[in-house]
């Protein structure tokens, strides 16, 4: 990113796309320079197994990153949208109003 230099130049934060040792760690790297979020209700540590999203902990990324921009449910579960997506919609909700 720094590389690059360009105010026109910002990152699609995709949270289920960080499949490394340390995840959100590597979000928090990643979140001062975004420009869109994408949060997925399951993310997967390299080497580990899929696991829920702590929606809590990536709002709190992203709060002390100063990002100001909107924020997308991206739903890949294996449940159907139907019943999985109401449920997370009122995590986030809770999430970003603590």
């Amino acid at each position: 990113m720094r590389a690059v230099s360009s105010s026109w130049f910002g990152v699609n934060l995709d949270t289920g796309n960080f499949r490394t040792d340390d995840p959100y760690g590597d979000l928090a790297k990643g979140a001062p320079y975004a420009v869109n979020v994408q949060f997925k209700s399951e993310i997967t540590p390299r080497g580990g197994t899929r696991q829920q999203a702590d929606f809590t902990r990536l709002t709190r990324i992203l709060r002390e990153s100063n990002y100001q921009g909107y924020v997308a449910l991206e739903y890949e579960a294996a449940e159907s949208p139907w019943t999985g997506v109401p449920p997370l919609l009122d995590q986030m909700r809770t999430a970003f109003n603590d």
